[in-house]
């Protein structure tokens, strides 16, 4: 795996175009087939790859390709320290590793200075490699205490392994691609930071990934390996994804109990193929059984009190709100994505041209996020600080994306789709807005057809993907009650278009403001309707609860509670706490155009 072989070694009859098959310069002299052609060379892409030795040969060794970005490159003399210590190699082989695995993966041995114990120790070194730069060095000592080069370049362990191949193997730590590779199992790659999944090391490494097909996950038997695995099925698609279940916590804990070659053989697909049998649900089946029903997505604040009863969401689903222009559908539906990418550790990605440009837009979702008002102080609470914004912009810069088609690029479905694929890949999102439908180039042809057609795909998109999609929709031109004089709530079945958007959709709400009335007895305040919900333990079709706006910070609270001022960072719903940030003045009733930044003397936008 770590032997590089020189480029202009490389002796290929005929033109150079293609793919070639010639003979190794690493291992073809001392084979008793010398003349066998076990060395493919891709002049395309530039890399050749031995099928005996496992050697790798690449065109342009340009460490500049290597580090687009600010890394830092540890020192290349490996090879220095390639003489493993009996003691080293006896640890080893008590993990059911042999010398042979240590030297073809490169590993090292080297005193280094390690932080936990403020000492230099000797260490195991495992040698990440991209192509034939050493981009990052990772020393664990005697004791398990880990460390690695700083500044280095992040990206997945063993990455070479995978370059010519068409399956590749998804562990969660370096001594479970060691144990993979004793058993015979070599395009085998680890996540670099144990079962912590981050975006950096997907975007290094997404160049690798391109050619494979099939990808199985294999990582810890542990509530958090089982985490982690869901995530990269998420990234990756589960429909190419299969996963292995160890007996025991690891491929190292099974390999020294002299289990691993038959554990790798009990493949498992996720069910996403269309036809299932009992035993691909009988997990989730007795985890009903033991558990109830399935959990459900909603805020828990005190601000949301009783919304859970209304109104709840489910991965794998997609949701649509509508409202009257002005009425809050757009703000309303921020605001609940926001809390529940915060309570349920999700990633959101926004479609909203009718909010441009973004850097005004994440103004809007900044103030919802940390309770204060961007531009001043207002009605008694003091303005946001830099402060806030750098604290906003550490939480959200991992957990709030916003998409956008770049120069002359025309947004069509087809677009944004594959937009959200590429985003599930490189960001691990799950929950997607789309504010708003009529933003999205329909195909030419009947709008009816063209409307169920679109919004299969997104209910397809959903469920194939585990993912939520919440549709924002404008709905028709209502009509005012002839009784009463106002508007009436609409219903999806209003949505302009199709009523496909009730049809299709498996959950819907309704967003409604009323500006008070004394004659006919209402209140000002925001309602929310529920619509539609695909299951009865989601909420309760047609039931509504009651909200307040609040202009300081564009959140709604539910009737009978207090503002929120505080951050949704720091918030723990689970815990009763002081309302932090409270005005010194008395807030005033917000005017319509406070609450939702309009000019009544201009045609609402949208």
């Amino acid at each position: 795996m770590y032997k590089f072989i020189d480029w202009s070694d490389i002796v290929v009859k005929g033109n150079q175009s293609g793919v070639k098959k010639t003979t190794c310069p690493s291992c073809s002299e001392s084979r008793k087939k010398k003349k066998d052609p076990c060395l493919y060379v891709n002049f395309t892409s530039g890399v050749a790859k031995c099928y005996n030795c496992e050697a790798l040969g690449f065109r342009d060794s340009d460490t500049k390709e290597i580090k687009k970005e600010d890394y830092k490159l540890p020192s290349q003399e490996w090879k220095n320290h390639t003489d493993i210590s009996d003691a080293m190699v006896k640890y080893i082989e008590n993990r059911g590793i042999n010398q042979n695995t240590l030297k073809a993966l490169g590993i090292t041995e080297e005193s280094y200075y390690m932080p936990q114990v403020q000492r230099s120790s000797n260490c195991i070194v495992f040698n990440y490699f991209e192509r034939d730069i050493l981009v990052n060095k990772k020393y664990r000592d005697g004791s398990k205490n880990f460390t690695q080069s700083a500044g280095t370049k992040n990206i997945f362990y063993n990455i070479n392994s995978i370059i010519g191949q068409k399956e590749c193997w998804i562990v969660e730590g370096e001594f479970d691609v060691l144990a993979l590779h004793q058993v015979g199992v070599k395009n085998v790659v680890s996540v670099p930071n144990g079962a912590n999944d981050n975006d950096d090391y997907w975007a290094s490494s997404e160049t690798y990934f391109k050619d494979v097909k099939r990808f199985i996950i294999a990582t810890d038997n542990d509530t958090k390996g089982k985490e982690l695995k869901d995530k990269i099925a998420q990234r990756l698609g589960r429909y190419r994804c299969d996963f292995v279940e160890w007996s025991n916590k690891d491929a190292n804990d099974d390999l020294k109990e002299g289990v691993l070659n038959d554990t790798i053989k009990k493949r498992k697909q996720f069910p996403v193929n269309g036809t299932f049998k009992v035993y691909d649900l009988k997990g989730g089946i007795l985890d009903l059984y033991d558990n109830g029903l399935p959990d459900t997505m909603k805020p828990s604040g005190y601000y949301f009190e009783g919304f859970g009863d209304v109104f709840s969401l489910m991965h794998g689903q997609l949701t649509v709100g509508t409202g009257i222009p002005s009425h809050g559908k757009s703000n309303f539906t921020d605001w609940l994505v926001l809390n529940l990418i915060n309570e349920y550790d999700l990633k959101g990605s926004w479609f909203s041209p009718e909010h441009s440009p973004m850097q005004l837009y994440h103004t809007n979702l900044m103030e919802k996020t940390i309770g204060k008002n961007f531009w001043k102080k207002k009605d008694g609470v003091e303005r946001m600080t830099k402060e806030d914004i750098n604290k906003y912009e550490e939480w959200a810069n991992e957990k709030v994306y916003l998409t956008g088609a770049d120069g002359d690029t025309l947004p069509t479905w087809d677009w944004l789709l594959d937009k959200f694929k590429e985003q599930m890949y490189s960001y691990g999102i799950n929950i997607f807005v789309i504010d708003a439908f009529n933003k999205v180039l329909l195909p030419q042809g009947n709008k009816l057809e063209q409307i169920n057609i679109v919004l299969t795909k997104l209910t397809h998109f959903a469920q194939s993907n585990n993912v939520s999609i919440v549709l924002v929709a404008h709905p028709t031109k209502m009509k005012k009650n002839e009784n009463t004089g106002i508007y009436d709530v609409p219903s999806l079945y209003d949505v302009s278009g199709s009523a496909d958007f009730r049809n299709q959709t498996h959950n819907g709400f309704s967003i409604y403001r009323s500006w008070g009335d004394e004659d006919l007895g209402t209140e000002e305040g925001t309602s929310f309707y529920n619509m539609k919900t695909k299951f009865n333990f989601q909420g309760e079709i047609g039931a509504s609860i009651d909200f307040n706006y609040c202009p300081v910070n564009g959140r709604y609270y539910v009737k009978g509670s207090e503002p929120p001022y505080f951050s949704i960072i720091d918030y723990d719903p689970k815990e009763k706490q002081e309302i932090q940030e409270q005005p010194t003045e008395q807030i005033p009733t917000a005017t319509l155009s406070e609450a939702f930044d309009i000019d009544l003397g201009e045609d609402i936008p949208f």
